[in-house]
């Protein structure tokens, strides 16, 4: 994000960027992170929002594929069923109890920060 909160992520590949990066020194960043510190929070404040909505999508396609995964195993087991008697009514019932767990589990997924990258730019 840059300092007007506007995402750039969609705009600059990752490992490209990365190899342009260069690392500063422990003081010199402790220097540069004090002076736009204020910006900093500032943009952590206009990125929550962005976020928890990304979060959401992730979490809410998480739940879609692991429902259709498991929903096709229970299907794929039952029509084995028909056709072999050592498919038992348990394995039935396992496989559609991980799924109401692994839902539940989904539901229960939460972003959280765990650390920011300062990039400065310079023009040399």
């Amino acid at each position: 994000m840059d300092f007007k909160g506007n995402d750039l992520a969609k705009q600059v590949e990752f490992e490209s960027f990365n190899r342009q990066l260069n690392t500063v020194n422990r003081h010199t960043g402790s220097k540069l992170v004090n002076a736009v510190q204020k910006e900093v929070h500032n943009i952590l404040q206009l990125s929550k929002a962005m976020i928890e909505k990304e979060a959401s999508m992730l979490i809410a396609e998480a739940k879609t594929e692991a429902d259709k995964i498991l929903s096709l195993e229970y299907s794929r087991l039952e029509a084995l069923k028909s056709v072999n008697p050592n498919i038992r009514p348990d394995e039935l019932s396992a496989i559609e109890y991980e799924r109401q767990q692994l839902l539940l589990n989904i539901d229960q997924a939460n972003w959280r920060l765990d650390s920011i990258r300062l990039v400065i730019v310079t023009h040399q």
